[in-house]
């Protein structure tokens, strides 16, 4: 793995480790949608921000095909993942709440090799089964 990419991993992690936390203070006082709504009215606006500074945000170089597809994402996981995460993380411990909802990278291998028909290795049946066992461990605890 080179620096770049390891920097970057770090990066995500940390800011994704560091997030719930700050969503479980924030939703004390707020209910689920409106947590959402600040939430992602905030990352429009760094968006935003990071648009004019790079000026990398060309919307007529996408296919409609593109724009659906991203639209689709957005609201299975911008909207929908989100408000039943933040219902969860409102109401139960952040550290039970954020492995269990960790373990979505499941779901995405499953459909990956159903779908996109990726290889099942040895290493991405032994994760499955890894998560599997986490989801046990976590609910037995």
């Amino acid at each position: 793995m080179n620096k770049y990419t390891l920097i970057l991993w770090f990066l995500t992690v940390s800011f994704w480790g560091i997030t719930p936390f700050i969503e479980k203070i924030g939703l004390k006082d707020a209910n689920p949608v409106q947590a959402l709504f600040i939430r992602t009215f905030s990352a429009l606006i760094g968006i935003f921000f990071i648009t004019l500074i790079t000026s990398s945000f060309k919307f007529f170089s996408l296919s409609w095909k593109s724009v659906w597809i991203l639209s689709l994402s957005g609201i299975t996981g911008g909207f929908l993942g989100m408000l039943t995460y933040f219902t969860l993380l409102k109401t139960k411990e952040a550290s039970q709440v954020v492995p269990l909802t960790s373990t979505y990278p499941l779901i995405t291998t499953i459909l990956a090799i159903v779908f996109l028909k990726e290889d099942l290795n040895f290493f991405k049946a032994l994760g499955i089964i890894f998560i599997v066992i986490g989801i046990y461990l976590i609910f037995k605890s």
